[in-house]
């Protein structure tokens, strides 16, 4: 597992140096999770200067560790809603319609909570949500 040292809880973002997917852009957000479902997952963040709303598809399941041993990927449908997170992500742009459209690909997770617990900053991880399992460091 990788270690993930996250200072402060703002949206947008740079990730932290680490070892990444091939092709990783460097973009987080933090939020907290106010929608999910099997594919896609919403984050929200608020403050007095407003709210900022992140809408990402997982590109497969994570790598968080399962109860019992060996069960499926995490899903977004398995995140409870009030979770505070990072995602890790890469933006893509498909044609629809033949009209573009841009869409976040989640490639990682690090939790700040679970199930209403905060995570201490020296004992958070990042769980990849990619097929690339191909590491390398990165510096942003």
């Amino acid at each position: 597992m990788l270690l993930c040292p996250i200072i402060g809880f703002a949206q947008y973002g740079t990730a932290p140096n680490n070892y990444y997917p091939n092709g990783y852009s460097g973009s987080i957000f933090r939020g907290v999770v106010t929608d999910n479902n099997d594919n896609q997952i919403i984050l929200t963040f608020a403050n007095d200067k407003g709210t900022q709303t992140f809408t990402a598809l997982f590109e497969t399941g994570c790598s968080v560790p399962t109860t019992p041993p060996g069960g499926p990927p995490t899903m977004p449908a398995n995140i409870p809603k009030g979770t505070a997170m990072t995602a890790f992500f890469n933006t893509r742009t498909k044609k629809v319609d033949g009209k573009k459209i841009k869409e976040n690909v989640v490639i990682a997770i690090s939790f700040d909570t679970w199930k209403g617990h905060k995570i201490e900053e020296d004992k958070r991880k990042i769980f990849l949500c990619t097929d690339d399992k191909h590491l390398h460091f990165m510096a942003y």
